[in-house]
């Protein structure tokens, strides 16, 4: 064995090692993307108003925000890209709650706290059959429902008239069908400087917020003039509720306390923490993905990669004997480096990913082919063995990057142009072509230099 032959060998050992330290065990390691892992699918348009008209900046600020919602939010490997002019689409990969990602996700969350000037009596629960003792009391309980319902709904009406026209006012409803009239706007979420998850007295979940120093100061002037009466908390034209001031509040903390889960108070103080969208949104298409689907594409493209495998591995062992042993051992060394990347890299296998791992298995002994050929060119004209083998890899060596370099710019332009999945296969293929050509020049040579030393006379 040559000095240069021990040094290979040592480098190629080094690098198996440390790869397949990454990869094993390799369950949960592997980030999935929506096809395979099961999740939402949502494509948002984009709305302009009054106040935000639709630009680049608008639509860049737009995804920015909805992307600082949803990497709080815990979401792993989120996918959003821009399509055309007004249009976002998203995939969340494991979300198992699709309402939920889509009231985080598109609710503008426009936070303000105003004057209550008036309130509207309350509409009073709905009855329900069960709680009668036949359809005659229900009957005259759903007539004075009716009754009430119809009732409120003029008073809030009769508000929308007093407001009508005047910037200054707003009319408000609230969870349970009733209505505020309110006035001046106190503070909003611009002046917001932090939102988290509490309780309340009550052992309630709540959010409490604190204002940045101006924010803290137009609060405090807010609750001043306010002690006696109530401060109506407005979400997105929603009052959440309506206290009233005990007490002038300093220091710029407030608590927004209502009837919702811990999750929907998680939620909501992630919005407050990202800020409001910058424009509207609504939402075109919102489709789930069930991961039974995603457990079929990995069946299926696991299936698919071994049988490729398989047939890869028994021609280049009838073929070229030998060397097709030395070929399929740098097979099974590229594919456990393409993992090993994959893992590093932290990205997203998708389906079309699994087609790039496939199409690696045969670009691996696409090389190392070329490199047989010319060795038996080599061999032909006389060369002695380890001579055909040094000429073979030095004259294949151009036509390999050369091959291989192309189609790393074609990858980079998918990268660059393509979006999701299709992102994935060209992560996947560049991973492949940089292990397969490794594999080719360094594995490969490194094998063949230790096994066919010394042996002068043997044939290929």
């Amino acid at each position: 064995m040559l000095r240069r032959d021990k040094w290979r060998l040592v480098f190629v050992a080094a690098v198996v090692v440390i790869a397949a330290i990454v990869v094993f065990p390799i369950q949960g390691k592997v980030r999935l993307g929506l096809d395979l892992r099961g999740g939402v699918h949502i494509i948002l348009r984009a709305k302009p108003t009054a106040e935000s008209p639709l630009t680049g900046d608008s639509i860049d600020r737009l995804l920015a925000v909805l992307r600082s919602r949803i990497d709080q939010y815990g979401i792993a490997e989120p996918v959003l890209q821009r399509e055309g002019e007004d249009r976002i689409a998203i995939d969340l990969p494991g979300v198992e709650d699709p309402e939920a990602a889509l009231e985080l996700i598109g609710r503008t969350a426009v936070l303000q706290f105003r004057q209550v000037l008036g309130e509207s009596p309350r509409v009073p629960a709905k009855p329900i059959r069960s709680n009668y003792d036949n359809d005659e009391q229900f009957n005259a309980a759903q007539e004075r429902w009716d009754e009430a319902k119809k009732s409120v709904d003029g008073y809030i009406e009769e508000m929308k008239q007093t407001a009508k026209g005047n910037n200054d006012l707003m009319v408000a409803q609230n969870e349970t069908g009733g209505a505020y009239l309110l006035g001046r706007k106190y503070v909003g979420g611009g002046e917001l400087k932090q939102a988290e998850t509490t309780f309340d007295q009550f052992g309630k979940p709540a959010v409490s917020l604190k204002f940045n120093d101006e924010g803290a100061k137009l609060f405090d002037e807010a609750t001043a003039a306010n002690i006696g009466k109530q401060i109506a908390i407005v979400l997105d034209d929603m009052v959440i509720s309506a206290p009233v001031v005990q007490q002038r509040i300093s220091g710029g903390e407030a608590q927004i306390t209502g009837s919702f889960s811990t999750e929907e108070a998680n939620r909501l103080s992630i919005m407050l923490r990202a800020g409001a969208l910058p424009v509207g949104v609504e939402v075109l298409e919102n489709r789930s993905i069930g991961p039974s689907l995603g457990a079929d594409s990995i069946a299926q493209g696991v299936k698919s990669g071994l049988i490729g495998a398989a047939l890869v591995v028994i021609f280049m062992l009838v073929y070229y004997g030998m060397l097709g042993i030395a070929a399929d051992f740098a097979l099974v060394v590229a594919m456990l480096l393409v993992v090993a990347a994959l893992i590093a890299l932290k990205s997203t296998l998708t389906l079309p990913g699994i087609g790039g791992m496939v199409l690696t298995i045969g670009m691996a002994v696409d090389g190392n082919i070329l490199i047989y050929e010319r060795m038996k060119e080599e061999f032909r004209s006389g060369k002695t063995i380890m001579a055909a083998l040094d000429a073979g890899f030095s004259k294949a060596l151009a036509v390999i990057l050369d091959s291989n370099i192309t189609t790393l710019i074609a990858a980079a332009i998918l990268f660059y142009f393509g979006s999701g999945p299709i992102r994935g296969f060209a992560v996947t293929l560049s991973v492949g072509v940089v292990a397969s050509v490794f594999c080719n020049v360094v594995v490969t040579r490194t094998i063949l230099g230790i096994a066919l030393s010394g042996r002068k006379n043997h044939k290929l």
